[in-house]
């Protein structure tokens, strides 16, 4: 599918903005990577760890709980509790992002929230369901929804990386970003996987 997604970006940008068919021929075809074996509460911890951070500090921070939770020889899902808020805190996590992570636990254990339940659900119910959870907000749903569980047309409007770009590619074209958004859908997770990919590039 990657491909043939691809194949159409590039069709598209042809077309209507060429910065961008650049920036697709550049990158290659892109693929969005759903894990097979990660646990929901996993995803949920990594995506808090994520908000609002770089790269690179989120990543430090991830590992960290990860070397952690296996020195205990527990699951992320087993350590992260109120007895360990300490240690959650001495890893590099704010008092607000242990609030996050385990309100997740509890609603996960409660039965309130579950995996199978949770990938029958078009956007707009989950977004409805993630957000319902203290310290999950937009964004957090949109990185769940396209790197969870694979949904093919999520923008994330409230990711400062992907505005930056797409203002970018459209100053060189005719098109406003909500032009352009509509142009590629319903794609839109593979026009914002080649915008963060070149985070750093010049579209031109």
């Amino acid at each position: 599918m990657s491909k043939d997604v691809h194949l159409h970006l590039i069709e598209v940008s042809k077309k209507h903005c060429k910065p961008l068919q650049k920036l697709l021929q550049n990158n290659g075809v892109l693929e969005i990577n759903v894990p097979k074996n990660l646990p929901l509460f996993d995803c949920l911890a990594q995506t808090v760890i994520e908000q609002q951070l770089a790269y690179a500090a989120a990543e430090t921070i991830w590992k960290r709980l990860n070397k952690a939770a296996t020195s205990a020889n527990q699951t992320l899902f087993l350590f992260c509790n109120q007895n360990n808020r300490a240690t959650l805190k001495k890893i590099g996590l704010s008092g607000n992002k242990i609030k996050a992570i385990l309100g997740a636990r509890s609603a996960i254990e409660n039965g309130d929230l579950n995996a199978e339940n949770l990938s029958v659900m078009n956007y707009e119910k989950l977004h409805q369901t993630i957000t319902s959870l203290w310290g999950f907000g937009n964004w957090s749903v949109d990185m769940i929804a396209i790197f969870y569980y694979g949904m093919t047309n999520v923008w994330s409007a409230q990711d400062l990386i992907l505005n930056r770009g797409i203002k970018s590619l459209c100053e060189k074209s005719d098109l406003s970003p909500e032009s352009l958004l509509e142009l590629v859908d319903p794609y839109q997770s593979y026009l914002a996987l080649h915008i963060w990919r070149s985070k750093d590039a010049k579209f031109d």
